[in-house]
């Protein structure tokens, strides 16, 4: 009954204030950003960046959870949300889009399709 879902429920990886990386982060799995990343990040569960942090590159995940500032794209196959104090100057993709009260959104914005919903198109022509 009260079983927790180990992969939303995760910690992941944690990048305290006081770390500046330059580079790209590839991680299976959820972080959470309090520094600076100079580069990308790709990450096959939720990116977290919090009030404070800066992000100077692209990110790609699955989702994602914004409160810091991002200077880079958002390629994001589910959820992304924009927290009050989140400042994005980047073009934004993803499925499902919430933009908080008081964030900053400098981009153009594309909204995907759910993977779930997608549906293939058949070819059925008739032979006579």
């Amino acid at each position: 009954m009260f079983q927790s879902d180990k992969k939303q429920n995760s910690l992941g990886t944690i990048l305290a204030p006081e770390i500046d990386i330059t580079g790209d982060i590839n991680v299976s799995g959820n972080i959470i950003v309090y520094g600076k990343v100079s580069g990308n990040i790709i990450s096959s569960g939720t990116v977290n960046t919090a009030k404070g942090s800066i992000i100077n590159g692209n990110i790609k995940a699955e989702a994602t959870f914004i409160s810091g500032e991002v200077n880079g794209d958002l390629d994001i196959e589910k959820k992304v949300v924009l927290g009050s104090s989140c400042q994005l100057n980047g073009n934004l993709q993803a499925a499902i889009i919430t933009i908080e009260e008081g964030a900053s959104f400098d981009g153009m914005c594309s909204m995907l399709r759910p993977k779930e919903l997608q549906v293939e198109k058949i070819n059925i022509s008739n032979k006579s």
